[in-house]
């Protein structure tokens, strides 16, 4: 199954990957370029409001997105190429049905945080970040094995964004966020046209939007709860222990979002691998999985490690003094590198394939009570530092969780390796 044509060691596999991690890459180095000029030109309580708009827009994004990053390319990957305009059609009805949605609770979200609700700019620009975010249409090209394309129209639109926030000397918090909505959404429409080309959307009935909806609830509870304890914690340490207390929440969290972000193209390439296998050769796809369990969680503690070592110097030459207690917040947030690294592998990358979204929601659901219930007992007396031990205890519970629900399947992920695992990758 690992023939010249589709395997990810491929010449086609080998260039998508270039490009899906080039696009990566650049999300890496962005925040390393646009944050440093941010925090000075903001301020530490004002950098606290843009880490609470950049939640508030995740937030958005989760009901907009509603799983269709996972569900759309096992859907792609296992339909025939006549059947693609109908999966297209489905994902964006519902995605038409969930914007408003979405910006009516990123509307109801902002008026209940203290710190964002004085803002209109900032909230009309989260909100609109957060719609485009949730748009992406990398799914498709995930699931037809070309994401090299989406990824590199995204990255475009972003690298435009960026040069104007750079070049804007007195660009406000809600100005950040308008002009990063802007670009990514350009990216995400370049893409859009090149979905259509491939595959012509047939629209559905209302009847098949909302059975859709129904079919994929348990990824967007799923999506949901990833989201409520991962990418809104600076908003719940805004609400909980105030700005500053955000700013130095934020920019350790962004720092290892990118570094999580390497994590996350090897799910949008193996993942789909993975699914496509699971039909036609299921020991294959256990031989990838098991490749992927070994190798990406070391990886990342390779990279956790080096985040620990470097975290003060690193936070002062890109944010300054003010954000050096920042420093010890990143120490503790790279712990989640290795534990974020294996529930990547066994959630998206092996039960979504499996079709266990309802477990894997409430394996999600435990990360999530876990975190909030660790983030409300200890941030508002210690602020980010607690914000980053609740997140810490958060995914360690993940990760036991999905060895529990995965424990039928562990015969086959431990069986020996085989001379033949690499065609399988």
């Amino acid at each position: 199954m690992g023939d010249g044509r589709h395997g990810l060691l491929s010449a086609r596999g080998l260039t998508e990957a270039a490009l899906v991690y080039a696009a990566h890459v650049f999300r890496l180095i962005a925040p390393l370029l646009l944050y440093p000029v941010l925090t000075r030109r903001l301020g530490l309580e004002a950098f606290g409001h843009y880490a609470a708009g950049l939640s508030l827009a995740l937030m958005v994004s989760a009901v907009v997105e509603y799983g269709f990053g996972l569900s759309g390319p096992r859907d792609i990957a296992q339909a025939k190429v006549t059947e693609r305009g109908r999966v297209v059609g489905r994902v964006l009805g519902a995605r038409l049905w969930l914007a408003p949605i979405g910006l009516l609770l990123g509307g109801l979200l902002a008026l209940i945080n203290p710190v964002v609700r004085g803002d209109p700019g900032a909230i009309a620009g989260a909100l609109a970040l957060g719609v485009a975010q949730g748009s992406s249409v990398l799914w498709f090209f995930q699931g037809v094995r070309r994401p090299g394309v989406a990824a590199t129209a995204e990255m475009l639109g972003q690298g435009a964004a960026m040069a104007v926030i750079l070049c804007w000397t007195g660009v406000s918090v809600g100005g950040a966020l308008a002009v990063q909505a802007l670009g990514l959404g350009g990216g995400i429409a370049a893409g859009a046209v090149l979905m259509i080309r491939q595959a012509r959307p047939i629209w559905p009935t209302a009847r098949e939007v909302l059975a859709v909806l129904r079919g994929d609830l348990a990824l967007f509870v799923s999506r949901g709860l990833i989201v409520a304890y991962t990418g809104a914690s600076a908003y719940v340490v805004a609400a909980l222990a105030g700005p500053a207390q955000a700013a130095l929440y934020g920019v350790a969290d962004r720092l290892v979002l990118a570094a999580t972000s390497f994590l996350r193209p090897l799910a949008g390439l193996v993942g789909p691998r993975i699914s496509g296998l699971m039909r036609d050769d299921p020991d294959a796809a256990y031989r990838t999985t098991r490749w992927s369990l070994i190798l990406t969680p070391g990886v990342a503690g390779a990279g956790a490690l080096v985040v620990i070592l470097c975290a003060p110097l690193a936070v002062r030459l890109l944010f300054g003094v003010a954000f050096a207690p920042a420093a010890e917040v990143l120490r503790v947030l790279a712990l989640i590198l290795p534990l974020v690294a294996v529930s990547q592998v066994l959630g998206p990358q092996l039960m979504t394939p499996l079709r266990m979204d309802r477990a894997f929601a409430i394996v999600v659901g435990i990360g999530c009570g876990v975190t909030l219930i660790a983030a409300a007992v200890m941030a508002p007396h210690a602020g980010a530092m607690g914000m980053a031990w609740a997140r810490v205890i958060g995914e360690a519970a993940v990760v036991a969780a999905c060895v529990l629900c995965l424990r039928a399947h562990w015969t086959h992920l431990k069986s020996g390796l085989r001379g033949n695992d690499a065609a399988a990758v």
